[in-house]
């Protein structure tokens, strides 16, 4: 996408528009997964849907394996998959009639439909449940059949996803994750949304942070992270049982690092570095006091809270 803008109309002729999306600039290389965060409201699904040619763009220009989505949004289509955050299969039929139903809309071959519906099983791992009714599946059973759907695509070089775990239970996610890494190893280009700051974290090559319509931060994750003043964060719990010596200890700290937070029995400290040897034998002189001590790097939501609390949400 080059200087892509959309802005919605005002109700009112006197009120100005809004912008959803501010000549964004973004591209995804093959085999190449992008994040977008953002908090609600900030542009992420109408920029997945201006990409998936579901709404023409103000300004700018959208292009899908090198074929303009506005000039030849039929030719740009079939070169993409789309899972929308809301999206429904028909319960009544079973896994491996959905696949092989959606894979010939999209335009599979009739001779090679079914032995090529059976290896999109094998690779999201719903072999075993091919013979099931979609409505009999769990949550994350479900979301898999998602996925082979956009799979059955035979043109799609780019994948949409659109919050593609929400509501999963942690063991289900990562299971989607494994499906979606494979994805990305056999050289799809993936755009991903999502409020899991762990699931851009664990998944994506780059991350971008979208606010209130415009790219803010860019870049990989162990770069985003980089651009904190601070590197990591040493908790201290159960203030309220130390000895007072102990507790003389620890209130000392806050004369070397800074003081981020503290409640009732919990106090955490920012550090500038983690794993250096000061920092480590602090903790361990820490431990032999009894104090209920941990040390642990910056995350990636460390990053993306402090550059959206700076924007003001």
């Amino acid at each position: 996408m080059r200087g892509l803008t959309k802005a919605y109309r005002a109700r009112t002729r006197r009120a100005t528009p809004t912008l959803a999306n501010d000549r964004l600039t973004l591209t995804v290389g093959r085999g190449e997964l992008v994040a977008l965060l953002g908090p609600n409201g900030a542009g992420k699904t109408t920029l997945l849907r201006q990409i998936a040619g579901q709404l023409l763009p103000d300004a700018g220009s959208i292009a899908v394996a090198g074929v303009d989505m506005v000039e030849d949004p039929l030719a740009a289509k079939a070169r993409l998959s789309v899972i929308p955050q809301e999206c429904s299969t028909i319960e009544s039929i079973t896994v491996r009639e959905t696949v092989l139903c959606f894979g010939r809309i999209k335009g599979m071959e009739r001779s090679t439909s079914a032995a090529r519906t059976d290896e999109i099983l094998a690779e999201v791992g719903l072999t075993s449940e091919a013979n099931k009714l979609v409505r009999e599946l769990s949550g994350g059973y479900k979301r898999r059949v998602l996925i082979a759907i956009a799979m059955a695509a035979p043109s799609a070089q780019l994948l949409l996803l659109d919050e593609p775990t929400t509501g999963l239970d942690p063991e289900a996610r990562r299971a989607v994750w494994k499906v979606i890494l494979g994805l990305k190893r056999r050289g799809l280009s993936i755009l991903l949304t999502t409020h899991y700051i762990e699931e851009a974290e664990y998944l994506a090559d780059r991350v971008v942070v979208i606010h209130q319509g415009v790219f803010v931060v860019h870049g990989r994750v162990e770069e985003i992270r980089a651009g904190l003043p601070y590197q990591g964060r040493l908790e201290v719990r159960d203030l309220d049982r130390l000895s007072p010596e102990a507790r003389r200890r620890v209130d000392a700290l806050g004369g070397r690092w800074k003081e981020a937070l503290r409640s009732e029995g919990y106090v955490r400290f920012e550090i500038p570095d983690p794993f250096s040897r000061e920092t480590v034998s602090e903790l361990a002189e820490l431990t032999a006091l009894g104090v209920r001590a941990s040390l642990s790097p910056v995350s990636l939501e460390d990053a993306y809270l402090a550059v959206v609390g700076a924007l003001g949400e």
